[in-house]
C-alpha cells in the first residue's frame, strides 16, 4: 500500500506558520506604533527602543524604534500607515530581516 510519507499537501501549505525567524508579514497597527511579538524581538535578538532601518521598494527607507506587544502573532510586525506609506508597500507584504536592517520582499513579485 502507498502511505503519505513524505508528502505535504499543498493545498493547506498557506496555512502553515512559517519557520524561519526573519522573515515578518506586515500587518496594520493597532495604536499607531510599530511593534512585534516579545518572543519574536527575543528571536531576533532587539531589545525594546532599538532603531531599525526598514529598506521598502525603490530605494526607499525608513527608521523605526522596536516595540513588544503581545497582542501582536508571532510571525508578524506591526507598522503604522506613515511608515508603510513612506516604503511604498501595504499589509500583508513579507519583509526579511538581514542583519540590523530589514529588507523588502514582495509575496507576490
Amino acid at each position: 500500500m502507498l502511505e503519505n510519507r513524505g508528502k505535504k499537501d499543498y493545498s493547506t501549505a498557506i496555512l502553515e506558520r512559517k519557520k524561519s525567524p526573519n522573515r515578518l508579514v506586515v500587518d496594520e497597527a493597532v495604536n499607531d506604533d510599530n511593534s512585534m511579538h516579545p518572543d519574536t524581538m527575543e528571536k531576533l535578538q532587539l531589545f525594546c527602543g532599538d532603531t531599525i532601518l526598514i529598506n521598502g521598494k525603490k530605494r526607499r527607507d525608513s527608521g523605526c524604534i522596536a516595540l513588544a506587544n503581545d497582542t501582536c502573532e508571532e510571525p508578524k510586525i506591526r507598522m503604522n500607515k506613515v511608515v508603510r506609506s513612506n516604503l511604498r508597500f501595504t499589509s500583508w507584504k513579507l519583509i526579511v530581516l538581514s542583519g540590523n536592517e530589514i529588507y523588502f520582499l514582495s509575496a507576490e513579485g
